[in-house]
Protein backbone atom coordinates (compact mmCIF):
# COMPACT_ATOMS: atom_id res chain seq x y z
CA UNK A 1 0.00 0.00 0.00
CA UNK A 2 0.90 3.57 -0.70
CA UNK A 3 2.64 5.46 2.38
CA UNK A 4 0.22 8.50 2.87
CA UNK A 5 2.57 11.61 3.28
CA UNK A 6 0.65 14.54 5.33
CA UNK A 7 0.93 17.94 3.46
CA UNK A 8 0.86 20.68 5.89
CA UNK A 9 -1.88 23.45 5.61
CA UNK A 10 -1.57 26.83 6.49
CA UNK A 11 -4.51 27.82 8.14
CA UNK A 12 -6.17 31.07 10.24
CA UNK A 13 -7.98 31.59 13.83
CA UNK A 14 -10.98 32.76 14.27
CA UNK A 15 -9.76 35.43 15.74
CA UNK A 16 -6.98 36.51 13.45
CA UNK A 17 -9.59 36.00 10.52
CA UNK A 18 -12.11 38.46 13.10
CA UNK A 19 -8.84 40.78 13.22
CA UNK A 20 -7.91 41.14 9.67
CA UNK A 21 -11.52 41.06 8.71
CA UNK A 22 -11.68 44.33 11.26
CA UNK A 23 -8.34 45.86 9.82
CA UNK A 24 -9.35 45.12 6.04
CA UNK A 25 -12.51 46.60 6.57
CA UNK A 26 -14.63 43.59 5.61
CA UNK A 27 -12.97 43.42 2.77
CA UNK A 28 -13.11 40.08 1.80
CA UNK A 29 -15.90 37.83 3.38
CA UNK A 30 -15.32 34.42 5.02
CA UNK A 31 -16.28 32.46 2.13
CA UNK A 32 -13.34 33.85 -0.18
CA UNK A 33 -11.08 33.36 2.53
CA UNK A 34 -11.67 29.42 2.84
CA UNK A 35 -11.95 29.84 -0.58
CA UNK A 36 -8.62 31.36 -1.46
CA UNK A 37 -6.97 28.87 1.83
CA UNK A 38 -8.35 25.77 -0.37
CA UNK A 39 -7.05 26.45 -3.42
CA UNK A 40 -3.37 27.36 -1.95
CA UNK A 41 -4.00 24.30 0.18
CA UNK A 42 -5.28 22.23 -3.51
CA UNK A 43 -2.19 23.59 -5.20
CA UNK A 44 0.30 22.73 -2.56
CA UNK A 45 -1.02 18.82 -2.71
CA UNK A 46 -1.01 19.01 -6.39
CA UNK A 47 2.73 20.28 -6.52
CA UNK A 48 3.76 17.70 -3.81
CA UNK A 49 1.98 14.82 -5.16
CA UNK A 50 3.19 15.73 -8.78
CA UNK A 51 6.54 15.93 -6.87
CA UNK A 52 5.88 12.45 -5.55
CA UNK A 53 4.95 11.23 -8.76
CA UNK A 54 7.71 12.00 -10.61
CA UNK A 55 9.87 10.97 -8.25
CA UNK A 56 8.24 7.27 -8.27
CA UNK A 57 8.44 7.13 -12.20
CA UNK A 58 11.73 8.25 -11.87
CA UNK A 59 12.58 5.47 -9.86
CA UNK A 60 10.35 2.87 -12.06
CA UNK A 61 11.81 4.41 -14.95
CA UNK A 62 15.46 3.57 -13.68
CA UNK A 63 14.15 0.27 -12.84
CA UNK A 64 12.76 -0.59 -16.31
CA UNK A 65 15.77 1.05 -17.97
CA UNK A 66 18.17 -1.70 -16.14
CA UNK A 67 15.67 -3.85 -16.71
CA UNK A 68 15.32 -3.46 -20.19
CA UNK A 69 18.93 -3.36 -20.78
CA UNK A 70 19.26 -7.06 -19.34
CA UNK A 71 16.60 -8.45 -20.80
CA UNK A 72 17.96 -7.07 -24.25
CA UNK A 73 21.32 -8.20 -23.10
CA UNK A 74 19.54 -11.72 -22.93
CA UNK A 75 17.70 -11.33 -25.52
CA UNK A 76 21.00 -10.48 -28.21
CA UNK A 77 22.19 -13.46 -26.82
CA UNK A 78 19.39 -15.62 -26.81
CA UNK A 79 19.13 -14.30 -30.70
CA UNK A 80 22.82 -15.24 -31.36
CA UNK A 81 23.10 -18.16 -30.42
CA UNK A 82 20.11 -18.80 -32.39
CA UNK A 83 21.74 -17.20 -35.23
CA UNK A 84 24.70 -19.23 -34.52
CA UNK A 85 22.67 -22.61 -34.35
CA UNK A 86 21.19 -21.58 -37.74
CA UNK A 87 24.20 -21.54 -39.28
CA UNK A 88 25.51 -24.35 -37.96
CA UNK A 89 22.48 -26.30 -38.99
CA UNK A 90 22.58 -24.56 -42.16
CA UNK A 91 26.02 -25.42 -43.10
CA UNK A 92 25.12 -29.21 -42.06
CA UNK A 93 22.54 -29.11 -44.80
CA UNK A 94 24.50 -27.24 -47.57
CA UNK A 95 26.91 -29.97 -46.54
CA UNK A 96 24.80 -32.83 -47.07
CA UNK A 97 23.28 -31.27 -50.01
CA UNK A 98 26.50 -30.72 -51.95
CA UNK A 99 27.75 -34.19 -50.82
CA UNK A 100 24.47 -35.59 -52.01
CA UNK A 101 25.17 -33.90 -55.14
CA UNK A 102 28.82 -34.63 -55.38
CA UNK A 103 27.69 -38.59 -54.97
CA UNK A 104 24.90 -37.97 -57.30
CA UNK A 105 27.31 -36.71 -59.94
CA UNK A 106 30.03 -38.66 -59.36
CA UNK A 107 27.92 -41.60 -59.73
CA UNK A 108 26.17 -40.20 -62.82
CA UNK A 109 30.00 -39.43 -64.50
CA UNK A 110 30.70 -43.35 -63.84
CA UNK A 111 27.65 -44.69 -65.69
CA UNK A 112 28.68 -42.21 -68.27
CA UNK A 113 32.16 -43.42 -68.16
CA UNK A 114 30.74 -47.41 -67.92
CA UNK A 115 28.39 -46.62 -70.92
CA UNK A 116 31.20 -44.94 -72.98
CA UNK A 117 33.73 -47.38 -71.87
CA UNK A 118 31.54 -50.27 -73.00
CA UNK A 119 30.59 -48.70 -76.00
CA UNK A 120 33.88 -48.42 -76.93
CA UNK A 121 35.03 -51.87 -76.03
CA UNK A 122 31.86 -52.78 -78.11
CA UNK A 123 33.56 -51.16 -80.97
CA UNK A 124 36.64 -52.69 -80.32
CA UNK A 125 35.53 -55.86 -80.82
CA UNK A 126 33.27 -55.11 -83.44
CA UNK A 127 36.41 -53.50 -85.19
CA UNK A 128 37.99 -56.96 -84.75
CA UNK A 129 35.58 -59.09 -85.88
CA UNK A 130 35.12 -56.58 -89.15
CA UNK A 131 38.89 -57.01 -89.61
CA UNK A 132 39.10 -60.34 -88.99
CA UNK A 133 36.45 -61.27 -91.51
CA UNK A 134 37.48 -59.00 -93.72
CA UNK A 135 40.82 -60.87 -93.56
CA UNK A 136 39.37 -64.34 -94.07
CA UNK A 137 37.63 -63.27 -96.79
CA UNK A 138 40.34 -61.80 -98.96
CA UNK A 139 42.08 -65.19 -97.85
CA UNK A 140 39.43 -67.40 -98.53
CA UNK A 141 39.32 -64.95 -101.80
CA UNK A 142 42.91 -65.44 -102.60
CA UNK A 143 42.80 -68.64 -101.73
CA UNK A 144 40.06 -69.51 -103.84
CA UNK A 145 40.92 -66.96 -106.81
CA UNK A 146 42.22 -69.49 -109.27
CA UNK A 147 39.19 -71.82 -108.58
CA UNK A 148 37.93 -70.71 -112.62
CA UNK A 149 41.26 -71.49 -114.08
CA UNK A 150 41.64 -74.77 -112.59
CA UNK A 151 38.72 -75.76 -112.95
CA UNK A 152 39.00 -75.36 -116.35
CA UNK A 153 41.74 -77.49 -115.93
CA UNK A 154 40.39 -80.92 -114.61
CA UNK A 155 38.88 -81.12 -118.26
CA UNK A 156 42.43 -81.06 -119.47
CA UNK A 157 43.43 -84.01 -116.88
CA UNK A 158 40.40 -85.93 -118.13
CA UNK A 159 41.54 -86.08 -121.22
CA UNK A 160 45.18 -86.45 -120.38
CA UNK A 161 44.06 -89.72 -118.10
CA UNK A 162 41.79 -91.15 -121.12
CA UNK A 163 44.55 -90.82 -123.44
CA UNK A 164 46.94 -92.75 -121.08
CA UNK A 165 44.28 -95.03 -120.66
CA UNK A 166 43.75 -95.90 -124.22
CA UNK A 167 47.72 -96.14 -124.77
CA UNK A 168 48.11 -98.38 -122.03
CA UNK A 169 45.44 -101.02 -123.49
CA UNK A 170 46.88 -100.60 -126.77
CA UNK A 171 50.14 -101.28 -125.64
CA UNK A 172 48.90 -104.80 -123.85
CA UNK A 173 46.90 -105.92 -126.94
CA UNK A 174 49.73 -105.48 -129.85
CA UNK A 175 53.08 -104.66 -129.88
CA UNK A 176 54.01 -101.59 -129.53
CA UNK A 177 57.44 -99.98 -131.24
CA UNK A 178 60.02 -98.12 -129.11
CA UNK A 179 58.49 -94.62 -130.40
CA UNK A 180 54.89 -95.44 -128.91
CA UNK A 181 56.45 -96.52 -125.60
CA UNK A 182 58.40 -93.17 -125.42
CA UNK A 183 55.06 -91.34 -126.41
CA UNK A 184 53.41 -93.02 -124.07
CA UNK A 185 55.78 -92.29 -121.14
CA UNK A 186 56.51 -88.85 -122.73
CA UNK A 187 52.37 -87.81 -122.22
CA UNK A 188 52.41 -89.45 -118.34
CA UNK A 189 55.29 -87.47 -117.48
CA UNK A 190 53.41 -84.18 -119.11
CA UNK A 191 49.97 -85.58 -116.97
CA UNK A 192 52.63 -85.57 -113.40
CA UNK A 193 54.05 -82.05 -114.39
CA UNK A 194 50.46 -80.82 -114.76
CA UNK A 195 48.96 -82.58 -112.15
CA UNK A 196 52.00 -81.16 -109.78
CA UNK A 197 51.94 -77.96 -110.79
CA UNK A 198 48.52 -78.14 -110.54
CA UNK A 199 48.58 -79.35 -106.80
CA UNK A 200 50.71 -75.99 -105.85
CA UNK A 201 47.79 -73.79 -106.40
CA UNK A 202 45.60 -76.20 -104.07
CA UNK A 203 44.20 -78.54 -106.07
CA UNK A 204 44.37 -82.65 -105.71
CA UNK A 205 42.59 -85.21 -106.57
CA UNK A 206 40.21 -87.25 -104.60
CA UNK A 207 41.10 -91.09 -103.39
CA UNK A 208 37.52 -92.80 -104.50
CA UNK A 209 38.48 -96.90 -105.38
CA UNK A 210 38.73 -98.62 -101.20
CA UNK A 211 37.15 -95.23 -99.76
CA UNK A 212 34.64 -95.75 -98.00
CA UNK A 213 31.63 -93.57 -99.85
CA UNK A 214 31.27 -90.46 -98.80
CA UNK A 215 28.32 -88.27 -100.36
CA UNK A 216 30.09 -85.06 -99.95
CA UNK A 217 33.20 -86.25 -102.24
CA UNK A 218 31.51 -89.20 -104.07
CA UNK A 219 29.01 -89.58 -106.76
CA UNK A 220 27.18 -92.56 -106.36
CA UNK A 221 26.40 -93.76 -110.48
CA UNK A 222 25.69 -97.27 -109.38
CA UNK A 223 25.60 -99.35 -106.72
CA UNK A 224 25.92 -103.47 -107.29
CA UNK A 225 26.43 -106.61 -105.10
CA UNK A 226 30.16 -107.41 -104.15
CA UNK A 227 31.70 -110.82 -102.86
CA UNK A 228 35.46 -109.04 -102.19
CA UNK A 229 34.48 -105.36 -101.52
CA UNK A 230 32.55 -104.37 -98.27
CA UNK A 231 29.42 -103.09 -98.06
CA UNK A 232 29.10 -99.20 -98.97
CA UNK A 233 32.89 -99.15 -100.50
CA UNK A 234 33.78 -97.88 -103.65
CA UNK A 235 34.42 -100.80 -106.48
CA UNK A 236 35.27 -98.35 -109.20
CA UNK A 237 35.59 -94.49 -110.29
CA UNK A 238 33.93 -93.66 -113.59
CA UNK A 239 35.38 -90.42 -113.58
CA UNK A 240 38.05 -88.09 -110.96
CA UNK A 241 36.91 -85.86 -108.64
CA UNK A 242 38.99 -82.87 -107.58
CA UNK A 243 38.99 -80.82 -103.81
CA UNK A 244 40.43 -77.12 -104.70
CA UNK A 245 41.73 -76.96 -100.80
CA UNK A 246 39.05 -77.53 -98.71
CA UNK A 247 36.51 -77.02 -101.03
CA UNK A 248 34.74 -79.67 -103.24
CA UNK A 249 35.86 -77.98 -106.96
CA UNK A 250 34.01 -81.93 -108.62
CA UNK A 251 33.26 -84.89 -107.24
CA UNK A 252 33.87 -88.02 -108.07
CA UNK A 253 31.73 -90.80 -109.84
CA UNK A 254 31.67 -94.07 -108.39
CA UNK A 255 30.28 -97.41 -108.35
CA UNK A 256 29.58 -98.73 -104.54
CA UNK A 257 29.68 -101.90 -103.14
CA UNK A 258 26.62 -103.23 -101.94
CA UNK A 259 28.01 -106.23 -100.32
CA UNK A 260 27.68 -110.17 -101.06
CA UNK A 261 24.55 -110.92 -102.62
CA UNK A 262 22.24 -112.97 -100.82
CA UNK A 263 22.13 -117.02 -101.30
CA UNK A 264 19.27 -118.30 -102.86
CA UNK A 265 18.84 -121.02 -100.16
CA UNK A 266 18.73 -118.21 -97.69
CA UNK A 267 16.18 -116.06 -99.76
CA UNK A 268 14.16 -119.64 -99.82
CA UNK A 269 14.34 -120.38 -96.60
CA UNK A 270 13.60 -116.41 -95.33
CA UNK A 271 11.04 -116.34 -97.71
CA UNK A 272 9.70 -120.14 -95.97
CA UNK A 273 9.76 -118.74 -92.99
CA UNK A 274 7.41 -115.37 -93.66
CA UNK A 275 4.97 -118.01 -95.22
CA UNK A 276 4.75 -119.62 -92.45
CA UNK A 277 4.26 -116.29 -89.93
CA UNK A 278 2.01 -115.66 -92.28
CA UNK A 279 -0.12 -118.98 -92.14
CA UNK A 280 0.15 -118.80 -88.66
CA UNK A 281 -1.64 -115.50 -88.06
Amino acid sequence: MAEVKEIPIETQTSAENETTDGENGSEKTLVTRMREVAESALDTIKSEVKKEIEERISTVEETATNVTSEAKKEVEVIIQRVRDQFEVEREELLREEIEKEVAAAVEKVHEEYKGERDLLLRTAAEAENTKKRLQADYQRQLKFANEGILEGMVPVLDSLEAAIKSVNEQAETSEASAEFTSFNEGVQLVYKQLLDALKIHGLSPIEAVGEVFDPNQHEALLITPSDDIPEGKVIEEFRRGYMLHTRVLRASQVVVSQGPPEDDETKTADDTDETTATEEE
